[in-house]
């Protein structure tokens, strides 16, 4: 028996007891890819969402971004010797920005996937329906409904009740797709408590899952689901994971998929096989005594046809790059086309998040200031006069001003949700700094712990929302851990918010909380980093947000903690005169990076080490709205 056999024979092995209604069965879109169904798998449908719907050239800027900020996609598979290259953009958040901007026109945005609408089984389908007249289960990640056709034609009835179950929904349940877990606003807050129980209920009624043609990227729902699981939750079950592959077959050393590790850490035991899906479900036949796979069919996909107009991808690049935190290519196309609607209230949001990110805080300050006060966004316009103040470290006056707009924000959750961040960062920074910390202690006590529990009104507040809470519970952290005098107790919440934003596609935000993370590791305890590995770190930081187009990003390096160490006095200057800081900031802060810089200076010197540039720590950015 070859090699590739035995590793097969081997995987098919690990349910030699089990019996099929035992198995469930877990597919995502490599299953439909094969003729005659001939669906694109995940990357070729981005691919097709973008030169539907978006500008030219719009997919090839997003990779550049993508490049630049450090977002690479490696082989899974150790056999693979395809070389890491720029991430593409998340499928779902492109099919959002063009559902939005085509807002009239939806759903016939999902005209996109008619081809999966009408997408006709392929052998591996039939291996599932086989399974399911066996008694099994199948729940999948698709949209088609191909596992249902290939029972009914096997058997000419409908499939049974609850034995196929799609946990994004399907076009039977969704003709027009509006209730689909095709974009970001549907999925990113999770699945509802109900989908949730009915998927880890399928776990753990059965003894063993195989997984086939599963990326394993539903990072916002399925990964949430079981990481929200018991040590023990998943307990006795076996999961053999097949990663398709063409070459070899083998193991690979590590699981290459998070989602791996987190059933692996519930108490499942995972086993992950990377080759041919066929060849191991051929050998699981076998065993199960059904008939070997048919021969493959060629593929023969069908690009369905839609008419967008200039003006609607114009709209669907304006808010997809919106979406993606790329500051540099909003500017341009607000330059050249506008926002591609009639909405001042937008256009107005547009300019705030383009001076906060250049960090010309006067100017955004006088630009909400001089906005009529009785416009739809006029909590938007307090809050953000707030922000522009504590920006500047003007922060008694901003802690004035915020303050007084409480009364004004009573019954709107989502105006005091946002007005309460502000407030806590004011009072976070004032307790950092060494002449207003008596009054920060003093204001400490009047934060809550607990940040309110807000529910966003609509899909389009759902992406808001959910960086509103992440921004709010990372800065009450700090809060706490100032109250307490100790290291914050969730170290780990900026290395998730990272992930988070990472996944949305959310560039900027992605940025914001790897900043953080830098500041919460200095110092950690862990292995201290040499000033020429510190100073790298912060220039990738530093690269990074000034070629999404935020000086304001960039030029807060030199206030990181250990930056005194590796930025030189004119870089440290040139940082603080670049952004609308007040003066007396600017000297409050010279005044802390002078004798630090002057005793690393000293030390190295003493040691006979050339001194290299470096600056302090100072308060994490403020997230733009």
């Amino acid at each position: 028996m070859s090699a590739r056999n035995d590793v097969l024979a081997e995987a098919a092995a690990l349910l030699h007891d089990m019996a099929p209604h035992e198995v469930l069965l877990w597919s995502g879109a490599g299953l439909s890819v094969e003729g005659p169904t001939s669906l694109p798998g995940g990357p070729d449908l981005t691919r097709r969402v973008f030169d539907a719907f978006f500008e030219d050239g719009a997919l090839a800027r997003v990779l550049t971004y993508h490049q630049v900020v450090g977002l690479h996609t490696s082989p899974l598979c150790a056999l693979d010797t395809t070389l890491p290259t720029a991430r593409l953009p998340r499928l779902e958040t492109a099919l959002d920005a063009a559902a939005r901007a085509r807002s009239e026109a939806f759903p016939d945005t999902f005209d996109i996937l008619d081809d999966v609408r009408n997408a006709v089984p392929n052998r591996l389908h039939h291996f599932a329906a086989r399974h399911i007249a066996l008694g099994g289960r199948h729940t999948t990640a698709n949209f088609d409904t191909c596992v249902e056709r290939a029972y009914e034609l096997q058997h000419d009835e409908t499939v049974p009740p609850d034995a196929v179950h799609h946990f994004h929904g399907s076009f039977a349940d969704s003709p027009d797709g509006k209730d689909l877990g095709a974009t970001l606003s549907r999925i990113e807050s999770g699945f509802p408590p109900r989908e949730a129980d009915t998927l880890t209920g399928l776990l753990r009624r059965h003894r063993a899952v195989i997984v086939i043609g599963y990326s394993g990227s539903d990072y916002f729902d399925v990964d949430r689901m079981v990481a929200a699981l018991a040590p023990n939750g998943l307990q006795g079950l076996r999961v053999l994971w097949v990663m398709h592959a063409n070459h070899r077959a083998h193991v690979p050393e590590a699981p290459p998929v998070p989602l791996q590790s987190l059933l692996r850490a519930a108490g499942a035991d995972v086993h992950v096989v990377c080759g041919p899906t066929d060849a191991l479900l051929t050998e699981i036949a076998r065993g199960w005594g059904l008939p070997p796979l048919a021969a493959p069919r060629p593929r023969s996909p069908q690009e369905p046809h839609l008419v967008v107009t200039a003006a609607e991808r114009h709209r669907a690049t304006f808010l997809l790059y919106r979406a993606l935190g790329m500051h540099r290519e909003v500017g341009r196309l607000l330059r050249s086309g506008g926002t591609g609607a009639d909405d001042p209230v937008e256009l107005r949001s547009v300019r705030s998040q383009l001076l906060w990110e250049a960090g010309a805080w006067n100017s955004l300050r006088r630009m909400w200031w001089r906005a009529p006060a009785d416009e739809p966004d006029q909590h938007t316009r307090n809050e953000r006069i707030g922000a522009c103040l504590w920006a500047q470290g003007r922060l008694l006056p901003a802690w004035w001003w915020l303050n007084g707009q409480r009364a004004a924000v009573e019954g709107n959750p989502q105006a005091a949700y946002a007005l309460e961040e502000t407030i806590s960062r004011v009072v976070e920074h004032m307790h950092r700094t060494p002449d207003l910390r008596a009054i920060g202690r003093r204001l400490l006590e009047r934060i809550p712990s607990d940040p309110p529990v807000v529910t966003a009104s609509g899909d389009d507040d759902h992406d808001r929302h959910e960086a509103a809470f992440r921004a709010l519970t990372d800065v009450r952290d700090s809060l706490d851990a100032l109250r307490r005098g100790a290291p914050r107790a969730h170290d780990d919440h900026a290395r998730e918010s990272t992930t988070w934003f990472r996944e949305s596609g959310d560039l900027q935000g992605m940025l914001s909380y790897r900043h953080r993370a830098l500041r919460d590791a200095y110092g950690s305890g862990e292995t201290e980093p040499s000033d020429a590995e510190l100073r790298e770190r912060y220039d990738e930081l530093r690269t990074a947000n000034l070629f999404l187009g935020s000086p304001a990003g960039a030029y807060r390096t030199v206030l990181l903690p250990g930056a005194h160490r590796v930025y030189r006095l004119h870089e440290f200057v040139f940082g603080l005169m670049a952004l609308q800081y007040g003066w007396w900031h600017r000297f409050r802060l010279l005044a802390w990076y002078l004798p630090r810089r002057l005793r690393h200076w000293s030390t190295t010197r003493r040691r006979g080490v050339a001194g290299v540039p470096g600056e302090p720590d100072h308060v994490t950015r403020g997230r733009a709205r």
